[in-house]
């Protein structure tokens, strides 16, 4: 495996599912990839699978029953993009595991039970900071943060960068953050000038930026990615724009 990548930030409505789902499709065109959905929302999962996974084979498994990984995955319509499903459920987990000594290496050590056959490894986290979205950042050679040029946005960075070196000092000492990219972005605001410096006073941005286009939400009302519903959409070739920053910096090491 090249690298598994946790698409994070502890704020809600970020864009977060949108980049781990488009960044888990652009990197299948040349590689295996899997997807893992740990959001309790399963909005990940409604895009890729049609039905109503039993929960012994969603991620609940891994984290409650220390189930492998690998007896977890679903292909998709996608031949070289699988996934492990999240459920509603995990809303129960954090209660059910914060008191285990293993608590925060259920993710990591279901990931090598058995092996993956897949390059790389894009997990879809929870919109905040609790022992999920750790078990993440300790199961992940990197991090990526969608945020948005919002004070709220800012907030939020200080508290997940405290969380982020506390794992990289505790837990992973291999992690790393390739940086924060920016979603439903516009340019031409005067907030977005604004709080450019103060959020790269706490993480690095990439050059690729996504724009705010409502072919995103058609395209997920339709059950279909980006790349599917309008591949000539400028969002879809942000995302492929922001897929080689990724690989690159993957790269760099």
């Amino acid at each position: 495996m090249k690298a598994a990548i946790a698409v994070a930030n502890s704020k809600g409505g970020v864009g977060k599912t949108t980049t781990a789902v488009h960044l888990a499709d652009a990197l299948s065109r040349k590689s295996k990839v899997l997807l893992i959905d740990i959001d309790v929302q399963a909005n990940a999962s409604s895009i890729f699978l049609e039905s109503e996974i039993p929960l012994e084979r969603t991620v609940y498994a891994a984290l409650k029953e220390k189930r492998p990984l690998a007896q977890l995955v679903h292909g998709t319509r996608n031949a070289n993009l699988d996934i492990v499903p999240a459920t509603i459920h995990l809303a129960e987990i954090d209660s059910l595991i914060s008191g285990a000594i293993d608590g925060f290496f259920r993710l990591s050590e279901s990931m090598t039970m058995q092996p993956l056959p897949h390059d790389f490894v894009i997990i879809d986290c929870p919109p905040n900071l609790g022992m999920i979205t750790v078990n993440a950042f300790v199961a992940s050679t990197h991090v990526i943060v969608p945020l948005q040029t919002a004070k709220f946005s800012l907030d939020g960075l200080a508290a997940l960068s405290s969380t982020l070196k506390a794992v990289q000092t505790r837990y992973n000492t291999k992690l790393k953050t390739l940086g924060g990219v920016l979603t439903m972005y516009n340019p031409r605001t005067a907030i977005t000038h604004a709080m450019m410096e103060p959020i790269q006073e706490y993480i690095s941005i990439f050059e690729t930026k996504i724009s705010r286009l409502v072919a995103v939400e058609e395209a997920f009302l339709m059950k279909q990615t980006v790349f599917e519903y309008e591949p000539s959409n400028r969002v879809a070739q942000e995302y492929l724009a922001l897929t080689e920053e990724v690989l690159r910096g993957i790269e760099k090491g």
